[in-house]
C-alpha cells in the first residue's frame, strides 16, 4: 500500500545575534497585553529536516505515525486519537505493526468537526504495537495516550518516518526500565545502527550494528539489558541505513530520584535552536535541561533565560562536547527568581545542531513524578493539541512569544459548530519576549484545542497523569505549515 508523504519546503534563515531591549510598556483597549523584553530577532522556522511533526492543514490527506503502545499488560492501555477540525467528514485506515506477527487494518470515519478516540491495542498480546494512522478528504491531526497505572502519557505521532532519531534523556537508575520502540511502517525491510552515550561516553556494540527491522513490523531495545544498567546519563542515536523508520522511547521510571510514566516521539533530526515555554523554578520540583551532542565537533550553546514578568538573563553560554550528554540546571542560578520561564538554546555554529530536552520532577504531597519534553525547533503560527490540555489548572497551555514584533493570538478548542474562541483568550496581545499561561476551563474537557497567533510563538501544554495521580504531566503540541509549508510565515 502506498505510503503518502508530505514535507515542508525548506527556508533556511540565518542565526541572528540575540536582542535585548527594554520593556515595553503599552494598552490596548479590550485586548489582554503582556509585556516583555524582546529576546530573538527571527523565530527558526520548521523545514523538511525538522525534529518535530509537523501539519499540513492544506493537504486533502494525512499520515502519522505513532510511535507505540505497550500492549502484553492488561493493566496498560492506549488509544489514538484523530481529530477532525474541518468541515468535511475523513475516512481512513489504521495499520496496526506488532512485535512479532502480520500487520493489521482497520478503516474508520471521522465526522466534521469530530475528535475520535480508537484503541489502540485490540487484543494484540504484543509487547509493543505502533501504527500509521491515514485518511483521505482533509488533514487530521493525530496522537496517542497510553493509560499506565505509574502515569498516563501522551505523545505526539510523527508527520514522516525519518532515517535518524535521538533521545536526549535516558534513565534506568534503580531498576528504571527505558525501552527504545523502532517500528519500520515501509514494505521492505530496514537496517540499522545503534549508539548510546552513558557518563563514561559513547558506546558502539556489534551487537547493535546492522539490526534488521523487518516490513511493517516494531523491535523493542531493553536498554538495561544492553548493558546500561543503573545509568542516570542515557542518550541514544538510531541511524538507517537502509530504510526509515518511527522512534519512540517508553519510561518507567522506579527510583533514584525519578517515579512514573513516560512515552514519547524521539526526535527525528538536530536542530540549532531549541524553544521551552514552559519551564519552572520551585523548591517542589527539580528541573534541568539535557543536551545531547551527537556530531563529532563540540558545540557551544547561548541559553537565553526569560523569566516571567521581568527581564530576561544575561545570555548564559554552555559547551556540549562531541557525541556526550550535557546537563543544565538553570534553577541553581541566583538571578533567576522563582517561577514561571522561557528558554531559547542556540547553537553557535550554523549547520549544526543537537538534541535538547527539559527534565521535570514534581513533588506534590507524597506524590512524585518525573516528565521529559522534547523542546520546540521552531516557533509557528498555529499549535493544536489533538486531545487537548487539562482544564481547572492555571497553566493548561503555556504560550512564549521568542520574536520582535507583538503577537495577537486567539485561543480556540473544537466544539460541534467548528472551533469556538475560549472565553478570556479571544484575543490575546502577547508582546515581545513575554510568556503567558492559559487558564482552560471544563468546557474545553477532551476536546482538541489550538492556539492561533498572528506572530510566530511557542506553546506548552500541562495533561492529566490519570484520576488518581496529582501531579500533572507535559506535553508538546504539534506545530501547523503554513500555506508554504513552514511552521512561520
Amino acid at each position: 500500500m502506498a505510503r503518502q508523504m508530505r514535507s515542508a519546503v525548506t527556508r533556511t534563515l540565518s542565526v541572528r545575534q540575540w536582542l535585548v531591549a527594554a520593556m515595553v510598556v503599552a494598552s490596548v483597549v479590550g485586548i489582554v497585553s503582556i509585556q516583555r523584553r524582546t529576546v530573538e530577532a527571527t523565530p527558526a522556522a520548521i523545514d523538511e529536516r525538522s525534529a518535530a511533526p509537523l501539519l499540513q492543514p492544506a493537504a486533502l490527506a494525512s499520515t502519522w505515525f505513532c510511535p507505540g503502545v505497550p500492549g502484553n499488560d492488561e493493566s496498560i492501555s492506549g488509544r489514538f486519537i484523530i481529530s477532525n477540525a474541518g468541515e468535511k467528514p475523513v475516512g481512513g485506515t489504521i495499520t496496526r505493526f506488532v512485535v512479532e506477527g502480520a500487520a493489521t487494518r482497520q478503516r474508520f470515519a471521522v465526522q466534521p468537526r469530530t475528535t475520535i478516540e480508537v484503541d489502540a491495542l485490540v487484543n494484540s498480546g504484543s509487547s509493543f504495537v505502533s501504527a500509521i494512522i491515514e485518511t483521505q478528504g482533509s488533514a487530521v491531526s493525530v496522537e496517542q495516550r497510553i493509560v499506565h497505572r505509574a502515569g498516563d502519557a501522551v505523545a505526539l505521532c510523527a508527520s514522516s518516518p525519518s532515517d535518524e532519531w535521538y533521545l536526549a534523556d535516558g534513565f534506568t537508575g534503580e531498576g528504571s526500565i527505558e525501552q527504545v520502540v523502532v517500528s519500520n511502517p515501509a514494505l521492505d525491510s530496514a537496517i540499522l545502527d545503534v549508539t548510546f552515550v552513558t557518563a563514561t561516553g559513547e558506546r558502539s556494540p556489534q551487537s547493535l550494528k546492522g539490526v534488521v527491522i523487518p516490513p511493517e513490523s516494531v523491535r523493542v531495545f531493553d536498554m538495561a539489558a544492553l548493558d546500561a544498567q543503573n545509568e542516570a546519563t542515557l542518550a541514544v542515536s538510531v541511524k538507517a541505513t537502509v530504510g526509515r523508520v518511527v522512534v519512540g522511547r517508553s519510561q518507567h521510571y522506579l527510583g533514584r530520584g525519578r517515579l512514573g510514566y513516560g512515552m514519547s516521539l524521539g526526535a527525528s533530526a538536530t536542530s540549532a535552536r531549541w524553544y521551552f515555554a514552559d519551564s519552572l523554578k520551585s523548591s517542589t520540583a527539580a528541573e534541568e535541561y539535557v543536551v545531547y551532542n551527537p556530531h563529532r565537533d563540540d558545540q557551544q550553546i547561548t541559553m537565553i533565560i526569560a523569566p516571567d514578568g521581568a527581564e530576561a538573563l544575561e545570555p548564559i553560554v554552555i559547551t556540549a562536547p562531541a557525541k556526550r550528554v550535557t546537563k543544565f540546571a538553570p534553577s541553581g542560578l541566583t538571578a533567576l527568581p522563582e517561577g514561571r520561564y522561557s528558554v531559547i538554546a542556540s547553537v553557535a555554529q550554523p549547520g549544526e545542531g543537537v538534541v535538547i530536552e527539559r527534565v521535570l520532577t514534581s513533588q506534590q504531597g507524597k506524590s512524585t513524578a518525573t516528565v521529559v519534553v522534547l523542546g520546540s525547533p521552531a516557533a509557528a503560527l498555529r499549535w493544536t493539541a489533538p486531545s487537548g490540555a487539562s482544564p481547572n489548572v492555571d497553566d493548561s497551555l503555556r504560550i512564549f512569544n521568542p520574536g520582535v514584533n507583538p503577537a495577537t493570538l486567539t485561543v480556540t478548542y473544537l466544539g460541534p459548530a467548528g472551533e469556538v474562541p475560549v472565553v478570556g483568550y479571544e484575543s490575546v496581545s502577547l508582546a515581545p519576549g513575554a510568556s503567558t499561561s492559559v487558564a482552560l476551563t471544563d468546557a474545553t474537557m477532551a476536546a482538541t484545542v489550538t492556539v492561533v497567533s498572528q506572530e510566530p510563538v511557542v506553546v506548552a501544554r500541562r495533561v492529566s497523569r490519570g484520576a488518581k495521580q496529582p501531579v500533572l504531566g507535559s506535553a508538546p503540541l504539534v506545530a501547523a505549515a503554513t500555506s508554504e509549508g513552514t511552521a512561520q510565515s
